[in-house]
């Protein structure tokens, strides 16, 4: 398995021990609108650089964990984004053939979608090294 791939099930066990819905992908309804269970989480875009030194090799990684709320307030999705902090921010992922070096927290942020939702986007940075 690629570690792309390694850190995206890392990223989606971890999350969905918090008991939220999590998604790989959101469903989309047919009009291209949100067709997720709200309130939920869904595992964005995972940026991955490489990097090799002379005794050993691994990625950097930038996560994007983007959470949905139609709550009528933004309560719901900054408690959600707070358990998550709680969960990743120097928190451990079983990634298979490699160890996991750093994972810390490094920005969010919540704004309120056409529909009256909230979208809130988190991001997190990892370092990995091959096991």
């Amino acid at each position: 398995m690629s570690a792309e791939w390694e850190v995206q099930k890392a990223l989606f066990s971890a999350l969905s021990s918090l008991g939220l819905t999590v998604y790989d992908a959101a469903p989309q309804a047919a009009d291209g609108g949100n067709a997720g269970a709200f309130p939920y989480v869904a595992i964005g875009a995972i940026v991955f650089s490489r990097w090799d030194v002379k005794v050993g090799n691994g990625f950097n990684f930038v996560s994007r964990v983007h959470t949905h709320s139609r709550a009528a307030g933004m309560q719901q999705i900054k408690t959600m984004q707070g358990q998550i902090y709680d969960r990743l921010h120097h928190g451990d992922l079983t990634i298979p053939g490699y160890r996991l070096t750093l994972l810390q927290f490094q920005d969010s942020d919540v704004t309120r979608v056409a529909s009256g939702a909230f979208h809130g986007v988190s991001e997190f940075l990892g370092m990995i090294e091959k096991a």
